[in-house]
């Protein structure tokens, strides 16, 4: 009996067992790690993705397509869930910006399971925030203006900088920066043109004053008989869209090169003629072109007019870009 509980055999067996739990934990430990590993940066990927297209398509409304194929891809990825388990995904507009994937997944363990103690998965979260914005554009002074100087109106030109978004606000109605550049009474002005922010598209401004090109002191007076036109432009699809408050006053034409921004009797493109309806340019402004502005100072309706749309010609480079297209989308997070 004694020789029994001398019996130091078994104690090997034993050691060795005790021994081998931390052994397979480390081993243990390197495959899950890489397993998950793996899966986060799968799910990484997938929720870029899906944040990117999301706010790329600019609706309010979108995101649960990508949401419910981020889900499916994932799982399709890993087994059908044999490898991973418990994928929930979660998409939303977090402002009108931003849109924001939060994901995550259970990546079952393997060997560390036997070791006392550890939980029998491991759980992996990502977040990704992509953002959309309208890309800052660059404008270069006008290459060519030219205001009638024998009309009997006085006439100045302004641009500024105008953003949609606050049109509504009582105070600026979307409008800053405004900058004179030039008027039909042969006034000398030095101007930088103002820089338009990002969601901000450079417009004109014009002042018509009645009779009064010959008399400076009727130019800013409140009292005298005038109107204001604001273009308020808009890039839709990468083409110039104005609103003049409903009036056909203003001309423009897409000019290949400068020298083709001239009359057609001097072998350009730009319409010559009275009485005739103005052509608007319908396709986008790229850089390298030009726009051609032609207005009639008296619409009509308000007085007489001749409707040839060349009271005040305007050539201006088109303005280069930050980004390709009219939207920029990058991610944030």
């Amino acid at each position: 009996m004694l020789g029994f509980w001398r019996n130091e055999g078994g104690g090997i067996a034993v050691a060795f067992a005790l021994a081998a739990i931390p052994l397979v934990g480390v081993a243990g430990l390197a495959v899950d790690y890489m397993r998950a590993t793996e899966v986060r940066s799968a799910l990484q990927v997938e929720a870029d993705a899906a944040a990117l297209a999301s706010a790329a398509s600019k609706d309010p409304s979108a995101g649960s397509a990508w949401v419910s194929n981020l889900k499916s891809t994932m799982n399709q990825k890993f087994n059908e869930g044999t490898a991973i388990d418990n994928v929930t995904v979660d998409g939303q507009w977090v402002s009108t910006s931003d849109f924001r994937i939060q994901a995550s997944a259970d990546v079952p363990l393997t060997f560390l399971r036997i070791v006392p103690g550890i939980e029998d998965h491991i759980d992996i979260d990502v977040e990704s925030v992509a953002r959309v914005t309208k890309p800052k554009l660059t404008y270069k002074p006008p290459k060519f203006t030219d205001l009638d100087p024998e009309a009997s109106d006085y006439n100045r030109l302004s641009v500024y900088c105008f953003d949609v978004a606050k049109k509504s606000d009582p105070m600026t109605q979307g409008r800053s920066q405004e900058t004179t550049i030039a008027d039909n009474a042969g006034t000398k002005y030095t101007y930088k043109l103002p820089t338009c922010e990002a969601g901000e598209t450079m417009s004109y401004h014009l002042k018509n004053v009645r009779d009064a090109r010959t008399k400076p002191k009727q130019w800013d007076n409140p009292k005298a008989t005038q109107y204001h036109y604001y273009t308020d432009t808009v890039m839709a699809g990468g083409v110039e869209t104005y609103d003049l408050g409903g009036y056909s006053i203003l001309e423009t034409v897409l000019c290949d090169t400068a020298a083709k921004c001239v009359g057609e009797s001097q072998g350009g493109v730009i319409p010559e003629g009275k009485e005739r309806t103005p052509e608007h340019a319908e396709q986008s402004c790229q850089s390298g072109k030009l726009m051609y502005y032609g207005w009639e100072d008296r619409p009509p309706g308000l007085g007489w007019t001749d409707r040839d749309y060349n009271d005040i010609r305007v050539v201006i480079e088109c303005p280069v870009s930050e980004s390709t297209g009219e939207f920029l989308v990058r991610l944030i997070k």
